[in-house]
């Protein structure tokens, strides 16, 4: 700008010497005047420009209602602030003059509040600091709350600048929300179709820090908060600075002596409600304030919704040790008045750098975590990771979340979320999740509970089964099960399980096929009569009455009773040793521990008391199975074992696993380890077969200490149990007869083989796969034939090399209604030492047939050739000497054609193709 004027005047000059009006370079009277005003003009002018002020922060909006919204800037001198407005952008016609504060180094802040306003209406405005103009800009005043006007917000989170992406927080708002919204709404006009943002906290990395305001929050979202109002919250970079109370405006409704650190705001039917979670202020005062003003809430007729925020969570995926109680205690209080009061509500959160939604499992309440906006990505095993049940999706990204609110006689809102991809592959603003709520919904109907009912159920395991999902047109969101020992109270239920229909961790959705009309229970005490039921939600959150309770007693089990001796540390340490570090017996609160489990003790390895603190402890107990020999030798014997576990915090690792010795104390094998990182007890068990020869095992806990000086690593209602059973479960009856069903190594890969009769009505079978410790996963599809006359055979292979890790397959048969009943378990361990068999020739041609085997540890294995109609050519029992055989066979009789070659030893299986021609 100054340059133009520079130019200008240096074109003055030229203008006087070429119209000078006598031979001595002299002008006329008027011209010497006229001359004179124009140049004093643009040298006043110009001066201006070079003493005038600039904006440093642009305009901004915020706390706005229905008849007025106030503005801010900033600039780095100047004394006069002016605020325009009207109706027309051509004529802004009304004004306020506005306050000033300083912000350090000449800087002035300044705010002014457009009064007398219409609701629900655009307005045009623009600033003036001294004579200095901005450019004009609009927004929309927000409708009244009996307005029943539907309406749009944004809320997303940690935008603090990352070092690596500084201006990830301006992509994010550019080409992510404003972009959106056009692209959505087919018009670049951001004011009329959002609402306002909402911020749980930490804007960025200092908030002491002026220039970090100025460039990095203020600078990045300017495009978007001079249209809309923004409602953030204190995290904890901002240190609980002055500038944040200087640059934003809140509503003063908080408690008294707290102001702008706690507050409401009334938008159309939703309330929004701001906390402040930080150190300093996690006290009874603000919970409440929040009961009081949910409470009027409540009693308000034109509030349909509650959307809270603050800053940290109470449970976190992706960074367990940033979870805080005090978030619990607001969660509670808004739980209870979605339940009492009938509205929905959501409470909004960031901290950790990802997104999270999840879902209260016995009220109307969402779990949100809008970040990140900017923040470096808390990515998946960066940080301690804990798979919790009230979660439904964690996704280590970028992005910002949408939430639809329509008002009116059938309120509800859609939440959206939409990725901006992470920080190696930029994903322009694709829905990663959504879901609706809606008040009133009504109720999916009550399922019947199926199976067990009656006497002699296997307490080792049982398949609760109940009738398929029926909601309307509604989906099934989640299934809640149940068993008592009471029928008429399931207060202290002594199995409670809640899944929902996905679970996205840690890039694997862990309940992919689940259809939530069964759920497994294991070790439930023998000879002992229980009660079940459960209920279904659907996808808007609304449950089901509970079935209505099923009566069964339980017989013998296939499995031992706990063979561990002192299970839970009532007895103190006794029968364990600390093989490395310490083990301690705790009593509630002891130490600074925790609340044990059950009972009045918890075990502690790793040192909790002073003196015996180690970055690494393990315990063990040593259990003799030799009275089990003839069993474990003779293959198929199982051990099932496992326990509750947790941490303090969030991060210190327990763990247990199981050694398998042999008689001279040589390791056989090691299991894999059940392991959590939650501070909340996490009940964890596997099943695994027991090695050959094994004659003891070692019961071993670990406890890791990742931060602090204690090692909380903590343990408590442990058990080990030996059987026959790998975990073959009762259930109600299969949709058709199975006559044969196994599962064994096929060229190191696992094949299963199944024949069925009476098949009726069978959507599809899925083959399900589990690892040691790990959760059922579908590897594939095969479609029935649905023939109820005939025998049908199947077969799959599971192409993926196992390296001789034991595996756990099973059949789930999917019915055409939706429902599915589960085969029995079956084992595999193939790998590069599984049995290896070549036939030659192949294809054969002529009558001599030669069978070389390998890997089979003896005595003996099973032969079977058969053609392609199932016709037996070739059955014996053949000798396996050293773990190998040679045999040859004469097939002089057999006709041309294709044939099935099978050799097995128990689970050790191999089959083939034999192809033979005619010569």
């Amino acid at each position: 700008m100054i340059s133009i004027f520079l130019y200008i005047y240096k074109y003055i000059n030229l203008y006087l010497y070429k119209n000078r009006t006598s031979p001595n370079n002299t002008f006329s009277l008027p011209s010497r005047m006229k001359v004179f005003k124009l140049t004093s003009f643009f040298t006043l002018l110009l001066l201006g420009q070079l003493n005038a002020q600039n904006t440093i922060v642009a305009p901004y909006l915020q706390d706005a209602e229905p008849s007025r919204v106030t503005i801010s800037w900033e600039t780095d001198g100047g004394s006069n602030g002016e605020l325009m407005w009207g109706i027309l952008a051509s004529n802004l016609n009304q004004s306020q003059t506005a306050t000033s504060i300083s912000t350090g180094d000449g800087n002035l802040l300044f705010s002014a509040t457009a009064t007398g306003l219409l609701p629900n209406t655009r307005y045009y405005y623009r600033v003036k600091t001294e004579n200095v103009f901005s450019s004009v800009f609009d927004f929309l005043t927000p409708p009244t709350n009996s307005s029943d006007q539907s309406f749009s917000m944004v809320v997303m989170s940690d935008m603090q600048k990352d070092g690596s992406q500084p201006l990830k927080f301006q992509e994010v708002v550019n080409e992510g929300v404003i972009d959106f919204f056009e692209a959505e709404n087919g018009e670049n006009d951001i004011a009329a179709h959002l609402g306002f943002v909402m911020i749980p906290g930490d804007l960025v990395v200092n908030g002491n820090s002026h220039s970090q305001w100025q460039n990095d929050f203020f600078g990045q979202a300017s495009q978007l908060i001079r249209h809309v109002p923004v409602y953030p919250v204190l995290g904890n970079h901002e240190n609980n600075s002055n500038r944040y109370f200087q640059y934003f405006t809140l509503p003063e409704n908080g408690s008294p002596g707290f102001t702008e650190h706690w507050w409401f705001k009334d938008y159309s039917n939703a309330r929004i409600i701001g906390l402040n979670s930080n150190s300093g202020f996690r006290i009874q005062e603000q919970l409440d304030w929040l009961e009081n003003t949910l409470d009027d809430a409540c009693q308000n007729p034109d509030i349909d919704f509650v959307f809270a925020q603050l800053h940290h969570p109470f449970l976190s995926e992706l960074w367990t040790p940033g979870e805080l109680g005090y978030t619990g205690d607001a969660i509670a209080l808004l739980e209870s008045f979605s339940t009492d009061c009938g509205k929905p509500s959501i409470h909004f959160f960031g901290h950790t750098h990802g997104y999270s939604r999840g879902q209260s499992r016995d009220h109307n309440h969402l779990w949100v975590n809008a970040a990140t906006a900017g923040g470096a990505i808390d990515n998946w095993g960066e940080f301690p990771n804990q798979d919790y049940a009230e979660f439904s999706k964690s996704i280590d990204e970028y992005g910002f979340v949408v939430v639809d609110v329509t008002a009116g006689a059938t309120p509800e809102f859609r939440l959206r979320r939409i990725t901006r991809g992470d920080q190696d592959v930029v994903i322009d603003n694709q829905q990663q999740d959504a879901i609706v709520i809606r008040r009133g919904e009504q109720s999916p109907q009550m399922p019947t509970g199926l199976f067990p009912s009656g006497n002699g159920i296997s307490p080792a395991c049982i398949i609760l089964s109940a009738t398929a999902f029926n909601d309307a047109g509604d989906q099934h969101q989640a299934a809640h099960w149940q068993i008592s020992t009471n029928c008429a109270d399931f207060s202290a239920p002594v199995f409670d399980s809640w899944k929902q229909h996905e679970n996205f961790y840690n890039e694997v959705n862990t309940q992919a096929d689940d259809d939530l009309t069964d759920e497994q229970v294991t070790n439930l005490e023998e000879n002992t009569d229980y009660c079940w039921r459960v209920r279904y939600r659907d996808e808007h959150l609304e449950w089901s009455d509970w079935s209505t309770p099923l009566s069964f007693s339980t017989g013998t089990s296939g499995f031992s009773a706990n063979l561990l001796s002192n299970p839970g540390g009532e007895n103190g340490t006794t029968n364990w040793t600390a093989s490395t570090g310490s083990i301690e017996s705790l009593t509630s609160g002891e130490c600074d521990g925790v609340n044990p489990f059950a009972g009045s003790r918890y075990f502690a390895v790793g040192g909790l008391c002073e003196g015996n603190e180690t970055s690494f402890s393990e315990a063990v107990q040593n259990i003799d199975v030799s009275g089990f020999a003839g069993d474990i030798d003779g293959g198929g014997f199982f051990a099932s074992f496992g326990g509750h576990l947790s941490n303090f915090n969030g991060n210190d690792r327990p763990a247990m696993r199981l050694e398998f010795l042999a008689a001279s104390g040589a390791s056989l094998a090691t299991t894999g380890e059940l392991t959590t990182l939650s501070s909340s007890w996490i009940a964890l068990e596997n099943t695994v077969t027991i090695p050959a020869t094994t004659r003891s095992i070692n019961v071993l806990l670990t406890g890791t200490r990742n931060s602090g000086t204690d090692n909380d690593s903590y343990f408590d209602e442990l058990f080990l149990r030996l059987g026959g059973d790998n975990g073959e479960c009762a259930q109600s009856p299969l949709p058709v007869e199975i006559l044969s069903l196994q599962a064994y190594c096929a060229a190191n890969l696992t094949r299963i083989d199944w024949s069925v009769t009476e098949e009726i009505d069978i959507a599809e079978y899925r083959i399900e796969r589990r690892l040691p410790g790990g959760n059922w996963e579908n590897i594939g599809t095969v479609n029935p034939r649905n023939s109820n006359t005939s025998v049908s055979q199947y077969n799959f292979n599971d192409d993926e090399k196992s390296n001789g890790e034991e595996r756990f397959y099973r059949l789930r048969i999917v019915e055409v209604d939706g429902g599915s009943r589960l085969t029995k378990i079956m084992t595999s361990d193939c790998g590069e030492n599984s049995p290896k068999v070549a036939l030659s020739p192949n294809p054969l041609i002529g009558n001599r047939l030669k069978i070389e085997a390998s890997g089979f540890p003896g005595p003996t294995a099973d032969l079977l050739i058969t053609n392609t109609v199932g016709q037996t050519f070739y059955s014996d029992k053949i000798t396996v000497e050293a773990g190998r055989r040679d045999l040859v066979l004469w097939t002089a009789d057999w006709p041309a054609g294709q044939y099935f070659v099978q050799l097995g030893q128990g689970n050790l299986r191999w089959s083939g193709k034999l192809i033979k021609v005619t010569e």
